[in-house]
């Protein structure tokens, strides 16, 4: 990761994600707050070091094309929760991602997650992205907050997770049943597709409602982010609502 602000989110977030930081030569003063958390964070780890580079060594780390700002990060490889763990503490509701292949919507995806207050991700683990630099850069630090874990057998997953008591709702752009009519009482979980071709046909088979949002225009669906971030917001208003009658 490069940047300032991103680097400062993260380091705030989670300063123990971070294997190595590298500081521009000169600007120890401007990121001193930063690097001592780093070194900090480093207590019997084995890692979380300082590195200070000329202009030259630390455009090569972050990329010709990067504006770096004067820091960048190397991270630690994301420890993924098990799909297990949810079984048994069963959040509500959980978001299952299959098929989403740009980072940055996967970012977008889990700001809305954790904004609406899903606690919980699985992410399948053939054809879609998972948390790497870039996914965690644009979900603005929500991820740290979130439990993410991945899944190989999406259907069998789902399987699991109605044996469990969940329901499931695939998103989908002509879904049979309106997001405004869903059923938000019980526990769900919210299958998002890729973002060219939705949600797959083992996934629909498996879902108990394939869920529409009503469009008002003439463009047929949304980003698959910004779906996503519909339905959860839907979710948690039609809860709250239910809360205060």
């Amino acid at each position: 990761m490069y940047g300032a602000e991103p680097i400062r989110e993260l380091i705030a977030a989670a300063p123990g994600a971070i294997r190595v930081l590298y500081v521009k030569s000169g600007e120890e003063r401007r990121f001193s707050a930063e690097i001592e958390r780093v070194r900090a964070s480093a207590s019997g780890s084995g890692g979380g070091r300082v590195e200070f580079l000329d202009e030259a060594a630390l455009a090569r780390v972050a990329g010709q094309a990067a504006r770096h700002q004067g820091i960048a990060a190397l991270m630690r490889e994301y420890q993924y929760a098990n799909v297990d763990d949810f079984l048994s503490e069963k959040p509500d509701p959980i978001v299952l991602v299959d098929g989403v292949t740009d980072p940055r919507n996967l970012g977008a995806l889990m700001r809305s997650a954790e904004g609406a207050g899903a606690g919980a991700i699985v992410l399948a683990r053939d054809r879609t992205v998972g948390i790497t630099p870039a996914a965690v850069k644009a979900s603005a630090g929500a991820w740290i907050h979130l439990k993410i874990a991945r899944c190989g057998n999406v259907a069998r997953t789902l399987e699991e997770f109605k044996e469990a008591g969940y329901w499931i709702a695939a998103l989908a752009p002509a879904g049979d049943t309106s997001l405004y009519n869903l059923d938000t009482t019980r526990k769900l979980v919210i299958v998002v597709g890729s973002e060219d071709r939705g949600v797959r046909d083992i996934v629909r088979k498996n879902a108990d409602f394939v869920v529409g949002i009503p469009m008002r225009g003439k463009v047929a669906s949304l980003n698959v982010s910004v779906a996503a971030a519909v339905a959860l917001f839907e979710v948690s208003r039609q809860r709250d609502a239910a809360k205060s009658r």
